[in-house]
């Protein structure tokens, strides 16, 4: 299995991922099945709609691959389904939710620097990546966005990764390394916060 088709699989688990944290989100809110695959559908592919429509290079790929919208049905059936016993996989769904992030930021951070544009436009956009579906899923459902919320490592997870991907690409280093870099270094700041208490600095 070469590089592109393993970072294809990894990229569809981070929208299942997400998908599933947004449907996960939508039963606690009470919602019906109708606002499972919303929130669904925006955590799992808003952020790389945002990224894509801000690149403006063709199309958004949430429209023109086939199984994105296959792999968000089924995180909304998961979630439908299987919702009630969040409380036991909750370790599962954390480390998961990690992955997300970290794939997010690395898939959008490539795509950003494939198209030509500089380290910084493909930090920014990585992050974008991100975190965009969760900051609209969080407005959907009237929260404070997660991402503007002193807590844990978020943003600056992805941004981790994001700027790990930068560096290595700066070096020349193999795409497959570069991809296992980034995802490695964004899962390793958001379970290390977790797990070490890392929060972000908040002005007094």
């Amino acid at each position: 299995m070469d590089s592109t088709t393993w970072f294809d699989l990894v990229d569809l688990f981070g929208v299942f991922s997400g998908a599933l944290t947004g449907a996960l989100v939508a039963r606690r809110f009470g919602f019906d099945i109708a606002g499972l695959w919303g929130l669904a559908l925006v955590s799992g592919l808003g952020g790389g709609l945002i990224r894509d429509v801000l690149l403006q290079a063709g199309p958004p790929l949430a429209l023109v691959e086939p199984r994105y919208l296959p792999t968000v049905l089924v995180a909304t059936g998961v979630g439908a389904l299987f919702g009630g016993r969040v409380d036991s996989l909750r370790r599962t769904i954390l480390v998961a939710d990690a992955v997300a992030i970290a794939v997010f930021a690395v898939a959008g951070t490539l795509r950003t620097v494939d198209a030509g544009l500089g380290p910084w436009p493909a930090v920014l956009l990585g992050v974008i990546t991100a975190v965009g579906g969760g900051l609209l899923r969080d407005i959907l459902t009237g929260e404070t966005p997660m991402v503007f919320r002193q807590g844990e490592l978020y943003a600056f997870a992805a941004m981790g990764s994001s700027i790990a991907v930068v560096l290595c690409r700066e070096l020349d280093t193999p795409r497959g390394l570069v991809i296992l870099i980034g995802i490695a270094v964004g899962v390793a700041l958001r379970l290390g916060s977790v797990r070490w208490g890392w929060t972000s600095w908040m002005p007094r």
